[in-house]
């Protein structure tokens, strides 16, 4: 069983990474075609699109995940098939109805949102490319709801295959837009490209789904119960969408300035990402996999995979945040090229840590009897937000942004803990000591590459070849200093 856990999660992971990858080559031919002034465009158009694809999905993957991982326990199997026919028809008409709220209410949205000093020109052609993106809101809730309902089942390698689809056909559309469609709108098509992309993820997904389907079919209320399950995963698992449009109003009004507001609110945002989605993905697999268990009364695996899994998260990203850190000017300009970038992604690098550790805390202790609470913090933390970036950005400008999101997410990480402590699974100090022997471990690996680069210069490689085998070398360090900080505890203790 724990294997199997580690297994599904690594499957959904490594899609996930893929993706990402293939995001951030689009994104990064996709900048350098578009130019700055582009950018802006698209970005004013994306966060409010990206906010609301959210909106029309809300807490489906887990959502369904949990509800089909808990059928399973109970041994309804004969209301799983039924689960999928009406979620399927409540997604569909999700889909359209986020489609027409942005279709009437574009303008409304808009203008809180865009950046002051906006001219009605510029206004109406970010409009537009809000309307074409929106065109994917279509598929979205119905993608979604699909990967949660295989999730559920453990099954992790149709979503993984669906996401590496997705992301490889807007790559490749988007290569051939750019040579045979040069006098169309650049941003519109690459909108219709993110639309055929969610388009073929979903087919893939059908593959399977399908014969789910043609099974015996146990009538119940459905929507009502998915939507019980799905609303409270909504509200904890948004937590990020909350505080980027948070941000994206704040920001706007506070630091009216294109370039830091790219920067900040898509660029970096999209790299930080980058190391999050392996947490994204442990997490989603530990949702269903926890639920299932105490529902089995396997507490003790539980409280194992939980140990293990928060303490592998923390040893997997707080090397990849130093690494970001260490080379945030040169990441950043291989990818982007808005002044004062790579500052920003140095300072929002931190974020790594506490979004990572919180959505595998999500995954561990949203199955449990006192989630409710870790629903309430994430409301309150919500509005602690709001304040706090009111508060904050006049006088720090973005930084103001970045403490108060570390403070908000450190009060939803500790009401996590508090529910997983109420349950028996003791993890804070645990963690606690892992970050502690991590940040040891890194830093004298990051000391000794300091020393590396001053001795043995590599500017004659290319850039991207330099940052790969430093990073190589620094995490090689790192986790040789992990074994050896083992040894040392595994002696004192004998």
């Amino acid at each position: 069983m724990r294997d199997k856990t580690v297994l599904q999660a690594l499957i959904l992971g490594v899609g996930q990474v893929a993706a990402k990858i293939l995001s951030l080559a689009f994104l990064f031919r996709f900048a350098n075609d578009l130019g700055k002034d582009g950018m802006s465009l698209y970005v004013f158009a994306y966060v409010p699109f990206s906010l609301f694809a959210d909106l029309s999905c809300f807490g489906l993957i887990p959502g369904t995940s949990k509800l089909v991982s808990k059928m399973l326990g109970d041994q309804e199997n004969d209301k799983i098939p039924y689960l999928l026919k009406r979620g399927t028809i409540y997604c569909i008409l999700a889909g359209i109805c986020f489609f027409l709220f942005m279709l009437f209410f574009s303008r409304q949205i808009l203008s809180v949102s865009l950046f002051d000093g906006y001219t009605e020109e510029t206004f109406e052609v970010v409009r537009m490319n809000l309307l074409f993106a929106s065109i994917s809101l279509f598929i979205i809730p119905l993608l979604n709801f699909y990967k949660g309902f295989l999730q559920g089942h453990l099954i992790m390698y149709p979503s993984c295959i669906s996401i590496i689809i997705e992301n490889l056909t807007k790559l490749i559309l988007y290569i051939f837009a750019i040579h045979f469609l040069k006098n169309m709108n650049l941003i519109y098509v690459v909108f219709l490209i993110y639309f055929l992309g969610y388009f073929l993820g979903l087919l893939v997904l059908l593959v399977k789904i399908i014969p789910f389907y043609k099974c015996k079919k146990e009538k119940f209320h459905a929507v009502p119960l998915l939507l019980k399950t799905s609303i409270p995963f909504g509200i904890a698992t948004m937590f990020f969408t909350i505080y980027q449009f948070i941000d994206s109003l704040t920001l706007s009004i506070l630091l009216p300035v294109e370039g830091y507001y790219t920067a900040y609110m898509f660029e970096t945002v999209r790299l930080i990402f980058f190391p999050i989605v392996i947490a994204q993905a442990l997490g989603g697999v530990l949702n269903p996999k926890m639920n299932y268990m105490f529902k089995e009364d396997r507490i003790e695996e539980a409280k194992h995979i939980a140990r293990l899994s928060s303490n592998l998260i923390i040893f997997i990203l707080i090397p990849l945040m130093i690494v970001m850190r260490y080379f945030a000017e040169e990441l950043y300009g291989i990818f982007y090229q808005q002044e004062n970038g790579g500052q920003i992604l140095y300072h929002i690098s931190t974020l790594i840590i506490f979004f990572g550790l919180y959505k595998v805390l999500i995954g561990l202790s949203l199955g449990l009897p006192k989630a409710h609470y870790i629903i309430i913090s994430t409301l309150f933390s919500s509005v602690l937000k709001y304040t706090l970036n009111y508060l904050f950005i006049p006088h720090m400008g973005y930084m103001g942004a970045i403490y108060s999101t570390i403070i908000s997410v450190t009060l939803c990480i500790l009401s996590a803990y508090y529910v997983l402590h109420k349950e028996g699974i003791h993890l804070f100090w645990i963690n606690i000591k892992s970050v502690f022997f991590s940040f040891l471990a890194v830093f004298i690996s990051a000391f000794l590459v300091v020393i590396f680069r001053v001795c043995f210069s590599l500017v004659h490689y290319p850039m991207y070849l330099n940052i790969l085998l430093y990073s190589i070398l620094l995490l090689g360090l790192y986790y040789v200093f992990l074994v050896l900080i083992k040894q040392t505890k595994t002696l004192r203790i004998k």
